[in-house]
């Protein structure tokens, strides 16, 4: 199964998550009799808010999946020829495609991080998808990508 697969199907768990919520919150206020939807309960203020939370996560979404979009802000604001930052974007995105190719949320402790890679490479070890070669050649590739995965986020949570 590729990354891109997988987080679509964590979006899509998420969103069943959150319409479950939703569906529960409306009906403890059918039950207590003020019948409000859950976005009338919300003051302007709170809805945009939660707008824009959700918008970021998508877009962090959709950018580990497919790498940042051209024309997104990436101009370093550098001039030619100086030293990079220590800490340049393309670390951070580096990161954040480590955690998603992982499917473990970003920030998340060193312990959480190794209990995901040590499940996903007992999903997708190449020894378990032997029966036919583009399974394995397939099985190769994705674990070799969960090492380099395990090891950058290994090395930055260690620091």
């Amino acid at each position: 199964m590729s990354i891109g697969r997988r987080l679509i199907d964590l979006a899509r768990a998420e969103l069943n998550s959150l319409l479950e919520r939703a569906a529960r919150s409306e009906d403890e206020d059918d039950y207590h009799g003020n019948g409000m939807g859950t976005a009338d309960a919300l003051s302007d203020a709170e809805l945009e808010a939660e707008l824009d939370r959700r918008k970021r996560a998508r877009e962090e979404a959709e950018e580990a999946a497919h790498g940042p979009r051209p024309g997104a802000s990436s101009s370093t604001g550098r001039r030619p020829g100086t030293a990079p930052p220590r800490r340049s974007a393309s670390d951070d995105a580096a990161v954040r495609k480590a955690y998603a190719a992982l499917e473990v949320p970003p920030g998340s402790d060193f312990e959480t991080v190794r209990k995901a890679y040590r499940t996903l490479m007992r999903k997708y070890h190449p020894d378990l998808h032997n029966d036919r070669p583009e399974n394995q050649k397939a099985a190769n590739e994705l674990t070799q990508k969960l090492t380099d995965s395990y090891k950058l986020l290994e090395k930055k949570l260690r620091r």
